[in-house]
């Protein structure tokens, strides 16, 4: 069935019910008299019937008026929660993560957006970077945050912060990882092929020393990191990962010789993406973030 009223005649019957004049009307909508009484007539035509009685100047609702305003106001009433709703936006997103920026970086984040946006509802993925773009890219996060490359076609990588990689061991193994050729040879805990950090360590890395004795290959940093701290092995991480075990000498950064291993950690969002209100507010919060982050580094 065709809908016979606009919202539009609606607003303006409303008002003029209210108001009983079109003059008084016209400005409350700040609209010219004459699309007043236009509106009005055209919604009178559809009804079929007049909905007010003339008193001179004044208009006066008549009983079929007072048949058609309650459900005008409640049609209205709807229509205005509704925009109100769309204008406020409660976020909510779908948020997918490379494992270090997930388990290290995205925490402090998160909190901080959430004291900006309390009502925002997130719900956050934690992968590597390979399926954090496969994510992106079958739209089943509405962004990505990366420590890797990505070269598929259907998303786009935007840098966000600078990541550190380096090489960390057991306080007690320093001593015996003092050159290059029995780093080679020390039982290497590594992250899985696909990760941002094991591209990064292959290419940095595993390249300059040669190749490397791979112990155990573990998925998740916190695990490779628990596993240092049990006295066993040396590892490629991200400074993020083991600050705090470096600040209480727990864990010892080696020095390899080799350049310091920079990286950058990405956002990452498809290129066919209708882009909401929810993730430019978290996109301009990351740009924020990002340049918090750089001021603090200068200082």
């Amino acid at each position: 069935m065709a809908l016979r009223f606009t919202l539009r005649q609606m607003v303006v019957f409303i008002n003029v019910a209210r108001l009983g004049t079109t003059v008084g009307t016209a400005a409350q909508l700040a609209m010219s008299q004459s699309a007043v009484s236009a509106a009005l007539s055209e919604l009178e035509e559809m009804v079929g019937e007049r909905l007010f009685d003339r008193n001179g100047r004044r208009l006066v609702l008549n009983d079929s008026g007072r048949r058609l305003l309650p459900g005008a106001i409640a049609l209205v009433e709807q229509a205005e929660a509704m925009t109100r709703d769309f204008e406020s936006e409660s976020i909510a997103l779908q948020i997918a993560a490379s494992s270090t920026i997930g388990n290290y970086v995205l925490p402090t984040v998160l909190r901080e957006f959430l004291a900006e946006h309390p009502d925002a509802k997130l719900k956050v993925i934690v992968a590597n970077t390979r399926d954090v773009a496969r994510l992106v890219g079958d739209f089943v996060a509405d962004i990505g945050l990366i420590e890797g490359s990505c070269s598929d076609p259907s998303v786009r990588v935007e840098e966000w912060i600078d990541d550190e990689m380096i090489v960390v061991a057991p306080a007690a193994a320093r001593a015996g990882l003092g050159n290059r050729a029995a780093l080679a040879q020390a039982p290497w805990l590594l992250r899985e092929v696909g990760s941002g950090t094991r591209e990064i360590f292959d290419k940095e890395v595993s390249q300059a020393l040669g190749g490397v004795n791979v112990a155990i290959e573990i998925g998740n940093s916190e695990a490779i990191r628990r596993t240092l701290l049990s006295g066993f092995g040396v590892s490629c991480l991200s400074r993020h990962v083991v600050a705090d075990d470096l600040e209480s000498g727990r864990l010892v950064e080696i020095d390899t010789g080799l350049p310091a291993i920079k990286r950058p950690f990405s956002v990452v969002l498809h290129r066919s993406k209708s882009l909401t209100r929810g993730i430019k507010v978290f996109q301009s919060f990351l740009s924020a973030y990002s340049e918090r982050k750089t001021k603090q580094q200068i200082s």
